[in-house]
């Protein structure tokens, strides 16, 4: 009898198991599980709605659309997706630099971008879509983006205004970290196209302690504006990353990350 009461309670515990394992994977396999919904509206027959992963903060944020049919609640994977930015300072206007969704068709039935907020402050943001069924509208809604030190704003060797953003690394850690950052100029104020052609040099210090760190890989266009290296943070406290744009082998502008891990 003993052993038969050992034994259910075996049983009973791989199917408890079982049972917990089951949901962590499907929640492991819900592509909006991590997010948070921040708006969404019926337009034209669509459900429209818009997710993000963190609160909106000055420099590269994250943006994820689903788009689904409102009557019947089908998921629609092709459209296009626009994301418009807009900061209203009263007497002046001004965009942002934005990734828009790639192509026509979502990915795992999100269509994924970022906007990248250049100052703090409320901006109204308008998320507009074509879908395969013909259909047209926007998601209209306000972000009140936090400050942050995520952004550097630079004058270039040719008089232009580039913006460097800080993508990677968001938790630093010790040891090798991966290193990304955007570049972008500003064309007008309601254009910052990508720049895709400069090279990018980094040398991470401790000024508090006066040195560097080895082993570390300057950033590489890897498409859009985006650059991707290693930094080496060989302790933990407050390091400094110079970031230095150079092309055809010329300085073009130069900024600094503070970092503190």
């Amino acid at each position: 009898m003993y052993m038969k009461f050992i034994i259910s309670l075996f049983a009973a515990a791989i199917l408890l198991a079982g049972c917990d394992n089951t949901a962590d994977s499907n929640d492991a396999l819900d592509p909006i599980a991590d997010l948070t919904m921040i708006n969404e509206a019926y337009i034209s027959g669509t459900l429209i709605k818009v997710y993000a992963d963190k609160q909106a903060e000055v420099g590269y944020n994250r943006y994820y659309v689903t788009l689904s049919d409102s009557l019947s609640g089908k998921s629609i994977d092709r459209a296009r997706v626009v994301f418009k930015p807009m900061m209203d300072m009263g007497t002046m206007k001004h965009a942002a630099p934005v990734e828009n969704p790639q192509g026509m068709q979502s990915e795992e039935g999100l269509f994924r971008g970022a906007v990248t907020y250049i100052m703090a402050g409320m901006w109204s943001m308008s998320v507009e879509f074509d879908d395969e069924n013909g259909r047209v509208g926007s998601c209209n809604f306000m972000a009140d983006v936090a400050a942050t030190q995520n952004v550097k704003k630079v004058t270039g060797s040719d008089s232009l205004s580039y913006f460097i953003t800080l993508v990677e690394p968001m938790t630093p850690r010790v040891g090798m970290n991966d290193f990304s950052i955007c570049v972008n100029y500003k064309q007008n104020m309601m254009s910052f196209p990508e720049v895709t052609d400069v090279e990018v040099e980094i040398e991470p210090t401790m000024p508090s302690m006066g040195h560097g760190s080895p082993n570390n890989e300057n950033p590489q266009h890897s498409g859009g504006a985006h650059y991707k290296g290693k930094v080496n943070f060989t302790m933990s406290g407050d390091w400094q990353v110079a970031v230095t744009l150079k092309r055809n082998g010329n300085i073009l502008a130069q900024t600094a990350f503070d970092i503190t891990l």
